[in-house]
């Protein structure tokens, strides 16, 4: 096994093919069904984390970064991640950063949309606008003043015209005649006052004409001031869009939903920045965003604005801040921990104090221990900074009377711009990313980007050994129950032939009881010899049919019994063979995140319905007393000698006495052959139905067995993977 690290294409390539080989290996058909079975099953499963395997491997090659070293910042919605980099971006003069400012610059310059031409403009709308205010006051106030003379003077006018009048109807015909060569002196006056009235009215219209002038000229001054204003507040969206600042969030949670890069340069070191969607946005959104940015990723900014440790989540609703960092950066070789504290007025979170306070520090200190529990040796530590400030510190690309111009104003009245860089953290921050973490940038690439690679395969073996660990214990659990259903079945099998022999011999014994309590009752009424043996004969042929039936009988229901008894405990063993298969199925659907069939084929194993009709079959087939042949006594046996069948002449007791011995004779020799006739068929019948019942083990052992060949084809294949991970861990110094 050897892979060519150096080339990325050969790497991805490399470990692709291993995983053929590894999987290709199962592929040979065993003569063993169980095994055969065992090696489809497990290449089944191994065919599929092989193909998520070769998909990861795919994917990283599509997405990792051989030549730049990159960074991603990668945190919580809202932490200031775009913050932070927009102020190296400034700081650091980034390319693209340039233009943009540049950018900002020709569009300002161009429509002159400065702070100071906005105050101009607001002051040239005020003053023209309080001018013609006093304008119109004055107006007002002179139209109001030649109204009241006008109106005085016409009073006059119309009180002369009547007092002409009157004396006009007074006069006597000589002032008749005198008026008619000289004016009265009313007369006088009244066109005295007409030509005042004449010129009142001439000087209203010649004044109030030239304040209307003067105030259609403010006015015309005014809304030409006013559109001026306004044709420079609609440039400001226009300027505000190449303004600095146009990637920081506008507290919207998914308001970045692209992985954003900048390239860097300091030093003559390339390296870039990724800008990566906030982990708490909408999953389906930024999911795929994330995990490709921490492909190409070498190392990790993890950032926050709070010092607490991450919170944990309800496993069962949704995944906390902790577990996603660990599902999203336990690939990642190099993590860091930045804290952005939010700092609203640096004016008081910065003069003549400490970036971070004690109860902050030691709130961090928490943090980073469970981060090391989480990441172990790939955390690096704790950075602590605050960028707002910083930010408004190093640029005033903003829009005129924009939220961060208003910003910056409020933040440098008390300190210098480098002063407020230098106290927000930023300027040390990077220093650091100058002094440590560029530092053997390439060998840092090569290390990272293994690591990916060894991480998926980690993961599958994980998984694989939680799997296997499921099944070999699944394997266990079934060879328990496999022994204990044996032994209940061998216990049974003793116990049936235990209550066979026990029912055979009571039957027996109620046969001879039967006929000699029959044939007693005879040999009392005092019959003959040839009486007795016909009657006995007859009795003994009865009763053994008799015998035959309920021998058969309890036969039958002996079987049934072990029948039963031999179903239900191979059917609990079904049962919890199933149960204990789903339980493990479940499990290991759990650990692999889909759906999984063990296959174990229990039904398959456990056909025992034929086997177990074979023992009652078979057993009907030996045992059939029926088919005993009848045990008729000789002549002999109930001849009675000459001496005392005499004596039997003489003696009617003496003969009944020896009937009844004859009796108690044949029937002890007819029992003792039924006996012997039972003890053969046992014999003959018992080694059939064992040899039955060790099929039935052989099926009870076979899913036991098949898990445990699953197991150990699936470890197997594991371990290779672990080589195969360990091989990319030793030739890479990971």
């Amino acid at each position: 096994m050897k892979l060519n690290i150096d080339d990325p294409s050969k790497l991805y390539r490399g470990v692709n093919a291993e995983l053929d080989g590894i999987i290709g290996e199962l592929t040979t058909e065993s003569y063993d069904e169980q095994l055969s079975g065992a090696q489809r099953e497990a290449h089944s499963l191994l065919q599929e984390h092989r193909s998520n395997l070769q998909d990861q491997m795919e994917v990283l090659e599509t997405n990792a970064e051989w030549d730049t070293f990159t960074v991603a910042f990668y945190g919580e919605t809202g932490a200031g991640k775009s913050t932070i980099i927009e102020t190296l971006r400034v700081l650091l003069r980034e390319d693209s950063k340039l233009k943009d400012q540049e950018a900002f610059r020709d569009f300002q310059n161009k429509y002159k949309l400065t702070i100071q031409r906005l105050d101009g403009l607001h002051h040239e709308v005020e003053r023209l606008g309080q001018e013609l205010e006093d304008l119109r006051d004055k107006h007002e106030e002179a139209s109001a003043n030649y109204e009241k003379l006008s109106a005085e003077s016409s009073d006059k006018i119309a009180k002369y015209r009547e007092l002409i009048l009157e004396q006009k109807r007074t006069a006597s015909l000589w002032q008749k005649f005198l008026h008619l060569f000289r004016k009265m002196e009313e007369e006088l006056a009244l066109a005295r006052e007409e030509q005042q009235l004449r010129k009142i009215e001439a000087e209203s219209e010649s004044r109030l004409w030239a304040l209307n002038e003067q105030k259609t000229g403010l006015e015309n001054q005014l809304a030409e001031a006013r559109n001026n204003l306004q044709e420079f507040r609609e440039r400001l969206p226009e300027l505000e869009a190449l303004a600095d600042g146009g990637i920081i969030g506008d507290g919207r949670s998914d308001f970045t939903r692209r992985t954003q890069r900048f390239d860097f340069s300091v030093a003559g070191q390339g390296f870039a920045l990724l800008d990566v969607p906030g982990i708490e946005g909408t999953e389906r959104l930024i999911a795929e965003e994330i995990e490709t940015a921490l492909q190409a990723a070498h190392a990790v900014f993890y950032v926050t604005n709070q010092p607490t440790p991450p919170q944990t989540g309800d496993q069962e609703l949704r995944k906390g801040t902790l577990e996603k960092i660990k599902t999203h950066l336990g690939a990642s070789t190099e993590v860091w921990c930045v804290f952005n504290k939010k700092v609203i007025n640096p004016k008081y979170a910065l003069k003549d104090r400490p970036l971070i306070s004690e109860d902050e520090y030691a709130s961090l200190q928490e943090l980073e221990g469970k981060m090391v529990e989480q990441l172990g040796a790939h955390f690096q530590g704790v950075r602590p900074l605050t960028a707002l400030p910083a930010f408004l510190a190093a640029t005033d690309h903003f829009a005129p009377d924009s939220q961060n111009a208003r910003r910056r104003k409020k933040a440098l009245s008390e300190f210098a711009a480098d002063q407020l860089v230098e106290l927000s953290g930023v300027e040390a921050f990077i220093r650091q990313i100058q002094d440590s973490l560029l530092e053997g940038s390439k060998q840092k690439i090569r290390r990272a980007n293994l690591f990916k690679v060894k991480d998926a395969l980690d993961k599958t073996a994980v998984v694989l050994d939680q799997v296997g660990e499921g099944i070999s214990e699944l394997a266990s659990n079934l060879r328990l129950g496999e022994q204990s259903s044996k032994k209940q079945i061998r216990s049974g099998f003793s116990s049936f032939r235990k209550r066979l022999e026990s029912s055979a011999e009571t039957s027996i014994a109620r046969f001879s009881s039967d006929v000699l309590n029959e044939v007693y009752s005879e040999i009392v009424d005092d019959i003959s010899n040839d009486a007795f043996k016909t009657k006995l004969e007859q009795l003994i042929e009865t009763h053994q049919q008799r015998l035959s039936e309920r021998l058969k009988k309890a036969m039958v229901k002996e079987i049934e019994r072990f029948e039963k008894e031999t179903e239900n405990i191979v059917k609990r063993f079904e049962d919890k063979s199933r149960e204990l298969t789903d339980i493990y199925t479940t499990i290991a659907s759990a650990d692999i995140d889909r759906d999984f069939d063990l296959k174990l084929d229990i039904d398959n194993g456990l056909r025992l319905t034929n086997l177990l009709a074979v023992i009652v079959g078979g057993a009907l087939l030996w045992w059939n007393p029926a088919a005993w042949p009848v045990l008729l006594m000789g002549a002999a046996s109930v001849v009675v000698g000459a001496y005392k069948a005499v004596r039997g002449f003489l003696s009617s007791n003496y003969k009944k006495a020896q009937q009844r011995k004859a009796a108690d004779e044949n029937l002890r020799n007819i029992t003792e052959k039924l006996r012997e006739s039972l003890q053969e068929s046992l014999e003959q019948g018992l080694p059939e139905m064992e040899k039955t019942i060790s099929e039935i083990e052989q099926a009870l052992a076979r899913p036991a067995n098949k898990a445990r060949a699953h197991a150990d084809l699936i470890n197997k294949s594991n371990t290779k993977i672990k080589a195969l991970s360990g091989m990319i861990e030793a030739t890479g110094a990971l």
